[in-house]
């Protein structure tokens, strides 16, 4: 009897503590603690980072600027398990959201069916795009397409982000950063006097240019590229009454253009003033120009405008702003 009575007692003891010992017996199963989380955007035109004080809550930050004159955003985004890559796995990514319009509440944006993150097990990978309306696609194949674009009037200000890749919303408080990039690039001209010629009045009249592409379409992956129409076609950039000096001075206002190797003509029209007060008026046709315009960059060229004639002087681009 003592003999049974002393292995009850072993048993139970052991029992207990292979309970205490090995917890994970009882837990290996439970699920890994996976947070409910909201799904946010930045979208950002510039190469920067997002301050500390933004990382809180957008309700707790009270914002000006209007609504009104932003961009419109949208994004398209898939899910891939947490240990594969993009690069290597992207053709067996889940769609997540299919060309998803942004809709800003406070500091940032939210997709308009208001979706939060998947599970921690799953990764995400966004590609956003602006205007909303402009983008004809948007998938993990041809990235961002932006079809039949005509630059003869403004298109607006075509953007795209690369692929960003590997989310997980463990990471900067579950806010996905957008750096939208150009698609375009702007053509500008600006005029000034010569030398030599201070006391007569310049004033031109009209700027245009011949042999640009004004049409095209536009997708960015597996790199950004346009296909331009065969059609070169002129553009006018000034037309009025602009007396010149010898500060160079903006004769119109810049253009958005279709990025591209430009083998173009330029025509002038201005004025010059005699000493006895009367403009005559001098035309420089087919001024050449050769130049390859970069997407996301401005892109001047100055006149030098004298009685003499026209010379035209390219400038170094600038990025755009």
């Amino acid at each position: 009897m003592k003999t049974t009575l002393h292995r009850i007692v072993c048993t139970t003891t052991a029992m207990l503590l292979v309970s205490i010992v090995v917890p994970g017996c009882v837990n290996e199963n439970r699920e890994r603690h996976d947070p409910v989380v909201k799904l946010r955007f930045e979208p950002v035109m510039h190469a920067q980072v997002r301050s500390e004080a933004a990382a809180g809550d957008p309700s707790e930050h009270d914002d000006p600027q209007s609504a009104v004159d932003e961009p419109s955003f949208g994004v398209s985004a898939w899910t891939l398990d947490e240990t594969a890559t993009w690069d290597s796995a992207a053709a067996s990514a889940e769609e997540f959201l299919v060309q998803e319009r942004l809709l800003r509440n406070g500091l940032f944006w939210y997709s308009e069916s208001a979706v939060e993150w998947p599970s921690n097990r799953y990764n995400l990978t966004c590609i956003g795009f602006a205007p909303f309306e402009a983008a004809t696609e948007c998938s993990r194949d041809r990235g961002v397409v932006f079809e039949q674009v005509d630059t003869s009037t403004d298109p607006g200000d075509l953007r795209y982000s690369e692929p960003q890749t590997e989310l997980a919303k463990s990471r900067n408080g579950g806010i996905i950063t957008l750096p939208m990039l150009p698609a375009l690039c702007q053509l500008g001209f600006h005029v000034r006097g010569v030398s030599g010629y201070d006391d007569t009045r310049v004033y031109v009249r009209r700027i245009m240019l011949e042999g640009l592409g004004l049409r095209g379409s536009f997708c960015s992956l597996p790199a950004p590229v346009w296909e331009l129409s065969d059609q070169r076609s002129a553009m006018t950039f000034f037309e009025g009454d602009l007396q010149v000096g010898y500060t160079p001075q903006e004769a119109g206002t810049p253009r958005r253009i279709i990025p591209q190797k430009l083998s173009g003509t330029i025509t002038v029209e201005y004025e010059f003033e005699t000493p006895a007060g009367n403009r005559l008026q001098q035309t420089e046709i087919r001024l050449p120009v050769q130049r390859t315009l970069d997407a996301g960059r401005q892109h001047t060229l100055t006149l030098a405008v004298s009685p003499a004639g026209v010379e035209v002087i390219p400038e170094n681009p600038t990025l755009l702003d």
